[in-house]
């Protein structure tokens, strides 16, 4: 590990040294062959090229038939044939340059294998002319001339050729002498797979230099002479400017991209939170109607139950009557009997006397028993009038026979009732509180808008009595002042009463008093402490509209509706009061908890 580290220090170290002279080799390099200049000659525009170099791109435009060249650099035009090329100025200076470039280069490898020999001989391990270098762990790059299918692993990149060789192919292939002692040799890195040169695609064994920015490929320097490659005239950038062409449209391509994503992504979020709440929002609206229909179905099966009991106790009762009256006949009947019975004994005693003396001395209970007769018959006389009375009546039996079609006929009245629009036929009203202070008769009333309780229990008020066919709305909040649970306990209750109530005295849980109340986290109807389940409560704020229509004769008509500000209208039912007297009091009641309060509206 220590001879690895010792290695990649000299390495390092050699490299930093050489990068000036790397951006040096830049400008000393042909445009065309890419190699070092070799017997340059100088264009009239200044630019400098390899005469070899030359002579290939003139014998190429000749055998096209194009005539002249275009400057490789600065691709200005110029009228040089191959008998002129000897008039060109050859350029000396730079010759010059380049060969004492290759001479500071070969000494400068040189320097850098003797250090390398040196610290590995003073690190006590075997040497031979060349050192076997480390390569760091990520890097496994193969010798590119070793023949067989398993190449041994490269230790040495010349970087003139751009070849990975091994110690024994850098011996056989690249000896230190001739014109390849000017190459710089190195070891190899983890990025030789990018310095591997790229070929042009039409002119394959020709180095693609320069990026056809209209076709978007790269390209060799045939490609661009006139007449003889298919991108003369297109727009060509140097590699390194295509690359940062490239990253730059990548870049922002990605960022737009993640823009797209980002607003994919919070679409695709909210569309799952539509859904979820379309979800559950179909859930309670189900939920809902189901506590309508099942509402509905009992409120109508309550109030043709009501029908059916007030038919059949009429009925019964007419029964019972004359039932009555029939027995109380076979009673005076057997009265009579028995009364008859005992006259026709005696009767009987007396004719059975065989002797005159005996039967004429029973001559005195003739009279009584004839006067007795006389009597029965005189009873029986009037009997027999009540008793065609009852033989010719037959109301009764029409009345039992007429009940099905009466029962059907108030049955449809019911219904016709229940399907009315009750709020129609009532008056809009704010209710009239006398103040709970004030329990005289004389205290003053007031139009209260909104009702509190006092001290840590539920208190109830009791308005005027209504006059006509009334409506009154009354919304249920949270009271701000009090911090407690709304899912348990009596919370509120609103409805009427036959009476007023007391200050302590709950709607609902009394014989006088209907209405809904919200009990342990439901709303119920409860009359006489019997409550019918109509739906949990949603929440607070919620209102309650009451209306009583008390124009029937047999009955008062209680409706309610429960509304909230999300779902608007939730639940309605009507019920039929059949205990109420047409023409007694009706009073709105209203009882509170110290955890809510209700609000009146402020006008109507």
């Amino acid at each position: 590990m220590s001879e690895k580290l010792q290695n990649i220090s000299i390495s390092s170290q050699h490299s930093s040294k050489d990068e000036p002279y790397n951006r040096m080799e830049e400008e000393l390099t042909c445009p065309v062959c890419l190699e070092l200049y070799a017997d340059p000659l100088m264009l009239p525009c200044s630019h400098s090229l390899c005469k070899k170099c030359l002579e290939d791109i003139i014998q190429s435009r000749v055998k096209s038939g194009q005539e002249g060249l275009d400057c490789p650099s600065c691709r200005k035009k110029h009228q040089v044939s191959k008998e002129q090329l000897t008039n060109l100025p050859k350029n000396l200076a730079l010759e010059n340059i380049v060969f004492r470039f290759q001479e500071i280069q070969s000494a400068s490898l040189s320097q850098f294998k003797s250090n390398s020999l040196s610290l590995n001989s003073s690190l006590g391990s075997q040497s031979s002319d060349r050192d076997s270098p480390v390569f760091a762990e990520d890097v496994n790059e193969l010798c590119g001339l070793c023949d067989g299918k398993s190449p041994n692993k490269a230790t040495w990149f010349c970087e003139q050729c751009s070849v990975l060789y091994c110690e024994r192919c850098l011996e056989k292939f690249h000896p230190r002498r001739g014109t390849l002692c000017h190459h710089r040799i190195r070891k190899p890195s983890h990025m030789e797979g990018e310095s591997k040169p790229a070929f042009c695609e039409d002119h394959t064994t020709e180095q693609a230099t320069v990026f056809c920015d209209q076709c978007k490929v790269l390209v060799c320097h045939l490609c661009l002479c006139d007449g003889l490659g298919k991108h003369t005239g297109h727009k060509v950038l140097a590699r390194e400017s295509a690359c940062q062409q490239v990253k730059e449209t990548v870049e922002s391509t990605k960022k737009s991209l993640e823009s797209m994503s980002t607003v994919v992504q919070d679409q695709s979020q909210k569309m799952e939170d539509l859904s979820e709440e379309l979800e559950d929002v179909h859930r309670q609206a189900c939920q809902k109607v189901e506590n309508q229909y099942r509402r509905l179905l009992e409120d109508t099966t309550s109030a043709l139950r009501q029908q059916k009991q007030a038919l059949i106790q009429s009925l019964t009762s007419a029964k019972s009557k004359s039932v009555s009256q029939l027995h109380n006949h076979l009673d005076v009947n057997s009265k009579t009997s028995k009364q008859v019975e005992d006259l026709l004994e005696s009767c009987k005693k007396i004719l059975d006397e065989d002797h005159t003396k005996g039967l004429l001395s029973r001559a005195t209970e003739i009279p009584p028993l004839t006067e007795q007769t006389q009597e029965i018959e005189d009873c029986l006389q009037k009997s027999r009038t009540h008793y065609c009375e009852l033989v010719r009546s037959c109301s009764i039996q029409q009345d039992l026979k007429r009940a099905v079609t009466k029962f059907r006929s108030a049955s449809m009245s019911c219904l016709q009732t229940m399907a009315t629009d009750e709020p129609g036929k009532c008056q809009s009203i704010i209710p009239l509180i006398k103040s709970p202070s004030s329990a005289g008769k004389e205290a003053p009333r007031v139009q209260n808008k909104c009702l509190t309780t006092w001290g840590f229990n539920s208190t109830s008020f009791t308005a005027e009595s209504l006059d006509s066919n009334s409506l009154w709305s009354v919304t249920i909040e949270k009271n701000s002042s009090h911090v407690g649970d709304t899912k348990s306990g009596y919370l509120f209750g609103v409805g009427i009463a036959s009476d007023q109530l007391g200050n302590k005295e709950l709607v609902g849980m009394n014989g006088k008093s209907y209405g809904i109340a919200c009990s342990n986290g439901n709303l119920v109807y409860c009359h006489n402490s019997k409550i019918e389940q109509l739906m949990p409560l949603d929440g607070l704020p919620l209102s309650i509209t009451v209306c009583v229509t008390n124009d029937q004769s047999e009955s008062v008509i209680l409706s309610f509706t429960i509304t909230n500000s999300s779902w608007g209208d939730t639940l309605s039912c009507k019920k039929v009061l059949m205990d109420f007297i047409h023409g007694d009091p009706i009073y709105p009641v209203f009882t509170v908890s110290q955890r809510v309060k209700m609000q009146f509206p402020t006008h109507v």
